[in-house]
């Protein structure tokens, strides 16, 4: 709203009530306060203010309400900063808004509407909460399924036969490795107890009590466990005709050196690599100035462009002749559209090309670079 003041009872009225007010309510108000002079005054001075008063409809017939309906247009057509602020300088002059002169149904259609947006809300409310609560649960389950495979996982994956305690497993994890084990009672009384290790030299068994198999002792029960829970197992199923357990193999000598630390643990060295009989070597003899036999010099290709169109590869080959005594192999380069100007493609040696790459080197105004890209193989022209 531009900070312009205009004195106006009318337009300063419906300036303040077109936001509150419907239309027709604001019409019938406005043509019931107020004479049709005082209307008709009110449209020509905002339509004067607004420059558009060649936009200016003349009403004769019914002209107050018409008139009225102008004013209410111009003030929604246009843009609220360009429209000055109307006040009102006989405050007495300003109707006031009463029920009789609103119309009550459109707002309580207004009503309406709001009582089913809100239930609409609370609806959508109601459903989110109930989908929280849904994830919060499914989370908490995750969760709990998480620590159960989480502590199995670790009872199966413990090593016992490193010298893991089973007093450390909690008392499902203890069934759930002791129950794959299909022994008696008696088997495991009748198993001695380990001999401790001797540095002194066991001689070694005749084959034939090698060749014998032996019953494997398991582990040490924990103190925890009572034994009278193991003498309630179901050992029906264990038959004659069962498939014998397959013999354990002795294991090789290296094995049992890594079995034998002190903490369990086994050094892990990274493998040498193999030196590759097909690798590259360099010579290093001397190189015979005119010898026939020399090594190839690498060379860097390199733009140079906007040349003279008139510029041939000879005289491209002729400068750098006579700027690095050495002579070079030159490509024109063909553009795909009509410019007037050249672009060569110079194959400068590694050892001069500290001197090519120089400012000083090329004149004013050629450009230059490293040469980006596939030269084409076409035009190659050497020299």
């Amino acid at each position: 709203m531009s900070n312009n003041l205009v004195v106006n009872e009318l337009l300063a009225f419906l300036q303040q009530k077109l936001d509150v007010m419907d239309e027709v309510s604001a019409v019938q108000i406005c043509a019931t306060n107020f004479s049709e002079e005082d209307i008709a005054a009110a449209k020509l001075m905002l339509f004067t203010v607004l420059n558009k008063r060649d936009q200016m409809v003349s009403r004769r017939r019914d002209g107050t309400k018409k008139s009225l309906q102008d004013i209410i247009t111009l003030f929604k057509e246009t843009d609220p900063d360009d429209v000055p602020t109307f006040v009102a300088k006989e405050l007495h002059k300003l109707p006031p808004v009463t029920f009789d002169r609103v119309d009550v149904t459109s707002l309580l259609k207004d009503i309406v509407f709001l009582k089913a947006s809100l239930a609409d809300v609370q609806a959508k409310l109601d459903a989110s909460q109930k989908t929280v609560v849904d994830l919060r649960q499914e989370f908490n389950e995750f969760r709990n399924t998480a620590a159960v495979t989480r502590s199995s996982a670790d009872a199966s994956n413990a090593n016992t036969r490193r010298g893991v305690s089973l007093d450390l497993l909690s008392p499902s994890s203890v069934s759930a490795v002791s129950s794959p084990v299909r022994t008696s009672i008696a088997e495991i009384a009748e198993c001695p107890p380990r001999a401790p290790r001797s540095s002194v030299p066991v001689a070694a068994a005749p084959p034939c009590a090698a060749a014998r198999p032996r019953p494997l002792c398991p582990a040490p029960l924990p103190e925890h466990v009572a034994p009278a829970k193991l003498l309630h197992r179901d050992f029906a199923s264990v038959t004659a005709s069962a498939p014998a357990a397959p013999i354990s193999k002795p294991l090789p000598d290296k094995a049992m050196k890594k079995a034998d630390n002190e903490d369990g643990f086994v050094t892990v060295q990274r493998r040498k690599r193999r030196t590759q009989a097909s690798r590259n070597l360099c010579g290093k003899a001397p190189a015979t100035p005119g010898a026939s036999v020399r090594a190839a010099q690498p060379n860097t290709p390199v733009y140079i462009s906007r040349l003279h169109y008139t510029t041939k590869v000879e005289d491209i080959v002729e400068y750098v002749r006579q700027k690095l005594k050495y002579t070079l192999r030159v490509q024109r380069l063909e553009s795909h559209r009509n410019v007037n100007f050249q672009a060569f493609v110079v194959r400068v040696p590694n050892c001069f090309l500290h001197l090519a790459m120089d400012e000083d080197f090329w004149p004013q105004g050629v450009v230059f670079r490293r040469f980006r890209g596939q030269i084409p193989q076409n035009s190659t022209i050497k020299i």
